[in-house]
């Protein structure tokens, strides 16, 4: 069911009756019935998945909570120092064991659902290096939508109850709402628990500031996926079908249409998303912060997708790099390499096993590892010449603060950002690389000036209405400047300007949108993951 579609118009003004309707401390029951509901549209035979992460978390969680009752009992009412801890010692062995379980189900679900037929087609890739003629069936089992957010954002609360950071729910049903919350399903954002628990089942009524709030949000929503986002995908997509044909010049504008598609494809998911989230009260994080104003790769990671980047610092990054094993080799590698890669290298590895199952966690494919990978030794480069960007600024110290330096940083982090993607949108590893090195070999200027770009199945029309639509994302960017929401800014603004502000808005999503007869609606890009 598309948040962009009719039905989902419906099932909205159902829920919104129903959560009126309800008493306040029954609200989230609605809430939670609703997200079955619209999960269950999506594939009945994915409830399945859903309903097992579910109760396989609430059992392990509740156990945990039990032994440590049973601990903190324990310990009470023991005097010997040495009992204690061996209470203590006993309880944590016991603990750990349910947390192990959980994470190997929950994870477990995630993987056969995802990677099952990666698995199988490697295996038959290797079967055939050794000169085998054996050969595994593939499963091709359906994907459940959202898996990869619903699953990390359990495994986050599961982990957090484990370090005794969140207290784990004892209402089964309350869980389960905190899984399927509809609304960010699909796409995220991925919520803490400590976070969105704070009003998921507060049950606040519905008000007209708010909801005129929310209305907007959704609009601005609409207006990315609608006339930016879908008007230029028909382009982009006879660009990435014909690698061969469109190359160098050609290259760099499909990356470029790439960007712009999956920003107002995303943060357009993300705006209804977080709207309609706000009708019922609730508040999920911001996943995005101007991301193309980014200086470097690392800031870029800092202001795009910001909860799945903070999920993997917190819960892979972190964890790893302190852990046992990691500081072991950081004592091995300091007594063979020195202080200075000693120090540096536990580092790097734990930043690109963490950057490999970033890749790996957006897509069953080698491309995805490559765009991990690529994320990650990037990062680590800049780490590594960290030194040397810092004599080049005691030498010019005030360049940082020239505005043309600035705009060249941007300049180059975007235009980074983009050739990495180049292992999201094609096929194979080595064409990706190809159509790289071909910005270099065959870049021709004028062929590409010369060819009209209304060849690539869209009229110049479309092109100009998504050129309008960037126009107003450029100004609802400088609108947020600062971390300001923009509808702070329009709240500012004199009653007619407001009004009329929100009327062009909606009269372009209704004009200049990409739906109607003939038109074959796009589900969000992040719905795959």
């Amino acid at each position: 069911m598309l948040f962009t579609s009719s039905a989902f118009v419906a099932f909205m003004a159902i829920v919104l009756i129903l959560y009126r309707v309800f008493p306040q401390r029954h609200r989230w029951f609605v809430l939670l019935v609703a997200s079955m509901t619209f999960y269950g549209f999506a594939g009945p035979s994915f409830l399945f998945y859903i309903t097992a992460t579910i109760v396989c978390t609430y059992i392990c969680t509740t156990r945990i909570r039990l032994l440590r009752n049973a601990r903190d009992n324990a310990v009470a009412d023991t005097v010997d120092k040495t009992a204690r801890k061996a209470i203590r010692a006993k309880a944590k062995a016991a603990c750990k064991r349910w947390f192990v379980a959980c994470l190997l189900v929950t994870l477990g679900l995630l993987a056969i659902a995802k990677y099952t037929d990666f698995v199988i087609g490697n295996a038959n890739s290797l079967l055939g290096l050794i000169g085998s003629g054996r050969r595994f069936g593939f499963m091709h089992l359906a994907l459940p939508m959202g898996i990869s957010f619903y699953t990390f954002q359990t495994v986050g609360y599961i982990i957090d109850v484990y370090r005794e950071k969140t207290t784990p729910l004892t209402n089964p049903f309350k869980l389960a709402l905190f899984v399927s919350f509809f609304p960010q399903v699909i796409q995220g954002p991925i919520s803490r628990f400590d976070d969105l628990s704070q009003t998921l089942y507060s049950g606040t009524p519905v008000n007209r500031h708010g909801f005129t709030r929310a209305a907007q949000r959704i609009l601005i929503g609409f207006f990315k996926k609608l006339v930016i986002a879908d008007r230029l995908w028909p382009a982009l997509l006879v660009l990435i079908e014909a690698p061969d044909e469109f190359r160098g010049a050609f290259y760099l504008f499909s990356i470029l249409l790439y960007a712009i598609i999956l920003f107002a494809d995303f943060t357009g998911g993300l705006d209804i998303t977080i709207g309609i989230a706000e009708i019922f009260g609730i508040r999920l994080a911001e996943n995005f912060n101007r991301p193309f104003y980014s200086r470097s790769t690392q800031e870029y990671w800092q202001r795009w997708h910001i909860t799945m980047y903070t999920w993997f610092r917190d819960y892979v990054f972190y964890p790893v790099s302190v852990g046992k094993s990691m500081l072991r080799f950081s004592k091995f590698s300091r007594r063979f390499f020195g202080d200075g890669i000693g120090k540096r290298l536990p580092v790097h590895i734990t930043l690109l096993w963490t950057w490999f199952l970033t890749g790996f966690w957006h897509g069953a494919t080698w491309n995805f590892v490559a765009w991990g990978l690529a994320n990650g030794i990037v990062i680590m480069v800049s780490l590594e010449l960290a030194p040397l960007y810092e004599r080049f600024h005691k030498v010019f110290p005030s360049l940082g603060e020239k505005k043309f330096y600035r705009i060249f940083q941007i300049f180059r982090t975007f235009w980074l950002m983009n050739m990495i993607r180049s292992f999201d949108i094609y096929p194979g590893v080595m064409n990706a690389f190809r159509l790289m090195l071909s910005v270099i070999t065959e870049f021709d200027l004028s062929g590409f000036i010369s060819r009209n770009i209304s060849e690539l199945t869209l009229p110049i029309s479309d092109y100009v209405s998504a050129g309008i639509g960037l126009l107003v994302l450029f100004w609802l960017s400088w609108l947020g400047r600062g971390g300001i929401d923009f509808r702070d800014k329009w709240a500012t603004f004199a009653w007619p300007v407001r009004y009329g502000v929100v009327g062009a808005i909606l009269f372009t999503v209704l004009i200049l949108g990409a739906y109607g007869h003939g038109y074959d609606a796009r589900q969000f890009i992040y719905n795959q993951f």
